[in-house]
């Protein structure tokens, strides 16, 4: 993947985030695709695409939507720190190990949020935050997966290859 189409997938995942997310979602918290490419693009590509374009778009999400300018950016980079970690054990083409990133994203990014506006002062409280974090949890895993699936670069078996066991679960 190069950084131009990284580039326009991030940018559709913040137009969509910003524009129509929120109105359509019909659970109770919409998942954020944002995160959900910068923890893919951190478990996938060992170039640090998801945190060059974490960092960007997370300052372009709070510039556009947010009060507070910079905590999504830096939430995004401590939610790349788990996806870093897991790809130095797990095969980074499995898409379990994948989801597992993103179930520990997804807290770092909802506590540390609110932990970034509740030291800047602002009124959040961390019960909305943690009455969202299961109906998130799912809708996260569940977009992360799908994100997964789409990008993943696929193993092709070689003839000759008597131990390939393939796939990419």
């Amino acid at each position: 993947m190069n950084y131009a189409k990284a580039a326009i997938l991030f940018f559709a995942c913040w137009l969509v985030q910003t524009t129509l997310l929120g109105r359509v979602w019909p659970f109770g918290a919409a998942p954020n695709l944002l995160l959900c490419a910068v923890v893919c693009f951190a478990w996938l590509y060992d170039a640090g695409y998801g945190l060059i374009y974490g960092i960007v778009f997370g300052l372009l999400l709070d510039i556009s939507v947010q009060a507070l300018v910079g905590a999504s950016a830096l939430t995004f980079v401590l939610c790349c720190i788990p996806a870093f970690a897991l790809r130095r054990v797990f095969n980074p083409e499995r898409a379990l190990p994948a989801v597992l990133s993103a179930l520990i994203a997804t807290p770092i990014y909802v506590f540390g949020f609110w932990g970034i506006y509740h030291l800047c002062g602002a009124p959040a409280g961390i019960l909305p935050a943690a009455q969202t974090l299961p109906a998130l949890l799912i809708a996260q895993v569940l977009v992360c997966l799908a994100l997964h699936l789409l990008l993943v670069r696929t193993i092709i078996k070689h003839r000759r290859d008597r131990r390939y066991i393939g796939g990419v679960l």
